[in-house]
């Protein structure tokens, strides 16, 4: 089955319940739920955007677990719940065994639920008034159905948000609402070091408490796809690191090194939002001194697609990287799906040159109608900007053609390419089907590829992707 839902914020509980009434609701359940949300030992739920739970309602015992949400405005994920036995022993006992096999505690969420229910054909809607500790009053509005259905279901569901008049979406699960709100009730100002030997001081005593670390590499002009970075580093390290480096060797001599935005209050900001411990700014001068000539390269993977587009660009990426790594050493550290051709040059060069970190890939942050969240997207004028979302639109319907049967790369290229040229103001760089391992152009499609586009709006040049397989 599919859970296709919607939450919104800012809700009169009195006035919704009054409305519930208008529409011929009947009586509601109220009860209290308990739900203790654990993190997997083999991968980061916080990156691949699924959730794993013990739910306690009453006596009663549910394990429940969610897969990644699909792109859209409304919420739609599969959803898998199945009961446990009744009380509290049987509770403690499903809670140790989960801490044994290695999963660990992320947070409780603890809410008090007014439940109730409206038939529209022909589904049941669930809408339920949440009072949730620490966060406060919220209202959820529920489908359950078939995968095939849940299109449907989303419409019904949008039709029922309207008809009681919730306006105020909030795209964010309960859990996510509490850490971020954790983060803020102890919010302090992350350090800010300068120099490779301030930072090597910094985490040199961060080692020695023998604390796992956490490094999100980043331009700045940081927005919800970084922060969804640092969300992730922070759920499964002791030590979270960011980088605030616009990094002069991966621009080309006609790019936009000299406008790229650099909001550093604004970026101090949304690091210690997302509870980040240290901010590494460094200068130009400080990560290539005078004298520097040695690059990284990682042949093949890096010349290909954005390498073709932009020469030079993935050596600068891979080196300041490397070097970037050399100084924090991180346990583990976090990049975009956005970006898959530089993750992918990356985890080369990891596996070729024996660097003991831990790649974490994180889903593609978007906005509502599609458009993959990226600092340049600031540089769209109002008319770019709502024509943007056909890089989405391209990729969407390529992915809907494979679903259906498609199995011709040219085809799914094509159509892309279709999208994208019947676009006002864009300008196609490239539409590919791409080999996920090697990133060659995909003969076929018999293993997982990668569907990727690069558009021009005016200056400002956009890339997404979706994997496929």
């Amino acid at each position: 089955m599919a859970e296709i839902e919607q939450k919104f914020r800012e809700v009169n509980h009195v006035e919704l319940k009054a409305r519930l009434l208008a529409v011929g609701v009947g009586e509601p359940t109220v009860h209290e739920e308990i739900d203790h949300y654990f993190n997997a030992p083999d991968r980061d739920f916080a990156r691949t955007g699924e959730a794993f739970r013990l739910r306690r309602v009453g006596k009663q015992n549910y394990f429940t677990f969610k897969g990644p949400k699909q792109p859209g405005a409304v919420k739609i994920r599969s959803e898998l719940e199945f009961p446990l036995g009744e009380g509290d022993e049987v509770a403690g006992w499903h809670l140790e065994l989960l801490r044994l096999l290695g999963y660990r505690e992320v947070a409780q969420v603890r809410k008090i639920r007014t439940s109730y229910r409206l038939a529209r054909e022909p589904f049941e809607v669930h809408i339920c008034l949440d009072e949730v500790e620490e966060l406060g009053a919220f209202a959820e509005v529920e489908v359950l159905a078939p995968q095939e259905q849940a299109a449907k279901a989303a419409e019904v569901l949008g039709e029922v948000a309207e008809q009681l008049g919730l306006q105020q979406v909030e795209p964010r699960s309960y859990l996510s609402l509490l850490l971020a709100a954790r983060a803020q009730s102890h919010l302090s100002t992350p350090k800010v070091v300068t120099t490779v030997r301030e930072l090597r001081q910094a985490l040199d005593e961060v080692r020695r408490q023998h604390l796992t670390i956490g490094f999100v590499p980043t331009m700045g002009a940081l927005h919800e796809g970084h922060a969804s970075l640092m969300q992730a580093a922070r759920s499964r390290n002791d030590f979270v690191v960011v980088s605030i480096f616009v990094n002069p060797t991966q621009f080309g001599p006609n790019e936009d090194l000299a406008r790229y935005p650099r909001p550093f209050e604004a970026d101090v900001r949304v690091c210690a939002e997302r509870g980040v411990d240290l901010i590494f700014h460094p200068s130009p001068e400080e990560m290539y001194p005078p004298g520097f000539r040695t690059y990284v390269e990682v042949t093949g993977i890096q010349d290909r697609f954005e390498g073709a587009s932009r020469p030079g660009h993935f050596r600068g990426v891979a080196t300041v990287v490397l070097k970037l790594f050399h100084q924090v050493r991180p346990d583990r550290a976090y990049f975009g799906q956005k970006d898959a051709q530089q993750v992918r040059v990356i985890q080369q060069m990891v596996r070729d040159l024996d660097v003991p970190i831990e790649i974490v890939v994180c889903p593609t942050v978007r906005e509502a109608d599609g458009l993959a969240l990226s600092s340049r997207n600031r540089y769209l004028d109002a008319g770019q900007r709502a024509n943007s979302v056909a890089l989405f639109r391209a990729l969407q319907t390529a992915q809907k053609m494979y679903h259906q049967g498609e199995r011709d790369p040219e085809v799914l290229k094509r159509v892309m390419e279709q999208v994208i040229a019947g676009t006002d103001e864009a300008q196609l760089d490239y539409a590919a089907v791409i080999e996920v391992d090697s990133f060659e152009p995909a003969a076929d499609l018999s293993r997982p590829v990668l569907l990727a586009l690069a558009v021009r709006f005016g200056e400002t040049r956009l890339i997404d992707n979706l994997l496929l397989g």
